[in-house]
């Protein structure tokens, strides 16, 4: 593993946790990460997992779920490009996540 995850994971989890990202998230997601420059796809599959929950459940009038998946998707699109400047692309593919969760 390189530098910058393994300072992620033993630096970042209260952050991402307090914030909403669900600890099983981060623990799936960190343990599967070796190189900074997989984080935000990583982080970005973890977000599109919550995203279509969301989706599900609002097209099946679950509101209370739909919202909740919804917001944590936006949380865990933020944390995917929130320091990840290495591919910009990648980087603006997570900030329209958040933006689709977020509507």
């Amino acid at each position: 593993m390189d530098d910058y995850v393994a300072s992620a994971r033993s630096h970042w989890g209260p952050r991402f946790t307090a914030n909403g990202v669900p600890a099983a998230d981060f623990d799936r997601v960190m343990a599967g990460l070796e190189s900074w420059g997989d984080w935000c796809a990583a982080w970005s599959a973890a977000a599109g997992v919550h995203e279509n929950l969301g989706i599900e459940a609002m097209e099946d009038g679950r509101l209370r779920s739909a919202g909740a998946h919804l917001s944590t998707a936006a949380v865990v699109y933020h944390f995917a490009k929130f320091v990840y400047v290495r591919d910009l692309e990648q980087m603006k593919a997570a900030a329209r996540g958040i933006v689709r969760a977020s509507t």
